[in-house]
């Protein structure tokens, strides 16, 4: 007897039987179905729920992001944060018609975007970021966008979830998160505000530049100017005419003075602006021939007399960041000069362009779950059923989410390769991550635009938020161009640098 084939999906037999097939003396035999164990590969574990693009508003149903249930043969259970093994598999329903064979394999609930293994504690303080962003930030980034303000709630909440000095070290007070469960933990604050990631990156990225440069006496006071008091630190360092796609020529001059230095130079891409508290304002020591030899920081109070706004925000996306052009003229004292002349360029700078990758792939994030949303709920007639069941819409999807689970992964492994200590390494993985990520980031706001159609354009949907926003990404420092630039450099085998000033 030769057993009838699988049917396809809720269609026909695709093999006729035999006409001349042998009958048992009674009833007919359906073929025996054989259960497998499944190993997952690690990326599919542990799953952590995500939150729906329309949780950021109240009218949400709790299951916008979930697939369909589904009609499943076994069921497969996730082992811990290892991410391998599985249970033998349990019985559970399955529709058959004639003969025993499956009809239609459907999705069980799951994750649209499982993240990579992560530790409990890891996994707990994803989560803390999570519920703040969606809760809180999410409801007022319209508003930071339209006003250009810089959120200074979102920031409050942050310092009231002890979540500000989240790079601080636990011997200081603060969280001391891993690059793993910082870069985890933007994506979800992008989600939310991309001012607010994009802003809060740059001032973690300084607080560990004080880390691994300032004196004990400096990290005792400045990161209990964090911890305490919620006070935010800007990194300054870019200038009028300048570029960091090639090697960048410092124009902010220390001069020594009485007692310190004369800092004195304009700063363009201000980000914080007059929101900050303190500035870590990058130059050059006057006299010195390279920046290797002379390039030095120094903390800067806003409250300086010599600080002045010259030029106010006003930008096409990432509004909420107010980067403003700030001029400064300011009498600083030894004692809040960070490092020595050329001993910035000793350490590694590379949590700028790590936390940039991570911003930008939450704002793809924010904007593929408002496309499945969509997708599943948006009826265009003539049609009697949603987006979701046409082959195009179907086609777009996958395409997005499997650039954005790719890039997620880079990311996830650039922070993992940062936590080792490998320059070089680190450097390749990095540029590898914020060139991808900003890239497919930048599209998956373009896609869920040309998705929603008209609609998709207007200041009602966050959809040309996002899109403004994400603009930003291949152009942010280093750039995409410096990016993959740097990383073919170490493919090959040659000297490279993300960032070179002269």
């Amino acid at each position: 007897m030769i057993p009838r084939r699988a049917t396809a999906c809720c269609g026909s037999p695709v093999m006729s039987r035999s006409p001349n097939q042998t009958r048992p003396e009674v009833g007919t035999v359906s073929p025996e179905m054989s259960r497998k164990n499944v190993v997952l590969p690690a990326p599919l574990g542990p799953m952590i729920e995500r939150s729906s693009p329309r949780r950021t508003v109240t009218s949400t149903r709790s299951t916008a992001m979930r697939l369909p249930k589904a009609r499943v043969s076994a069921s497969v259970r996730i082992r811990g944060a290892s991410g391998i093994g599985a249970n033998s598999m349990a019985s559970s329903k399955v529709s058959r018609r004639g003969g025993g064979a499956p009809l239609c394999y459907r999705p069980r609930e799951m994750d649209s975007l499982p993240l990579p293994p992560l530790s409990a504690e890891q996994t707990d303080l994803v989560a803390r970021m999570r519920e703040l962003s969606r809760t809180r930030f999410a409801p007022r980034a319209a508003r930071y966008d339209a006003e250009s303000s810089f959120p200074h709630e979102n920031y409050r909440d942050l310092q009231a979830a002890g979540l500000l000095p989240l790079t601080v070290p636990r011997a200081y007070g603060g969280v001391g998160a891993d690059p793993i469960a910082y870069v985890h933990a933007l994506r979800e604050m992008a989600q939310g505000c991309s001012a607010t990631a994009l802003t809060f990156n740059m001032h973690s990225t300084i607080t560990s530049f004080i880390d691994a440069l300032g004196t004990e006496a400096q990290k005792q006071r400045w990161f209990a100017e964090v911890v305490e008091h919620g006070r935010l630190i800007a990194s300054i360092t870019s200038e009028p005419e300048q570029s960091f796609r090639d090697k960048f020529v410092l124009n902010t001059v220390f001069r020594r003075a009485d007692g310190g230095w004369r800092v004195a130079g304009v700063k363009q891409f201000c980000s914080i602006g007059d929101a900050a508290d303190y500035y870590f304002v990058t130059g050059v020591v006057e006299g010195t021939s390279s920046a290797a030899e002379g390039v030095i920081s120094a903390m800067i109070p806003r409250t300086d007399a010599g600080v002045k706004i010259e030029g106010i925000w006003n930008a096409t996306g990432m509004r909420g960041t107010i980067s403003h052009t700030i001029r400064y003229d300011c009498l600083v004292p030894e004692s809040d000069v960070v490092g020595t002349p050329g001993s910035l360029l000793t350490i590694d700078l590379s949590g700028f362009a790590l936390g940039y990758a991570a911003v930008y792939l939450g704002i793809g994030e924010a904007a593929f779950d408002y496309m499945l949303e969509y997708a599943k709920t948006k009826t265009l007639k003539p049609a009697t059923e949603p987006m979701s069941h046409h082959p195009l819409v179907q086609r777009t999807v996958a395409q997005v989410g499997t650039a954005l689970r790719a890039a997620q992964l880079l990311v996830h492994e650039a922070a993992r390769v940062r936590m080792t200590g490998d320059k070089a390494a680190t450097m390749l993985a990095v540029n590898q991550a914020k060139a991808y990520a900003a890239e497919v980031g930048l599209d998956a706001t373009t896609r869920a635009l040309q998705m929603a159609g008209g609609r998709g354009i207007l200041k009602e949907l966050p959809l040309e938020r996002w899109h403004r926003d994400a603009l930003a990404g291949p152009v942010m420092p280093p750039s995409n161009d410096r990016c993959l630039e740097t990383a073919g450099k170490l493919l090959c085998g040659l000297r490279a640098a993300t960032l070179e000033f002269q």
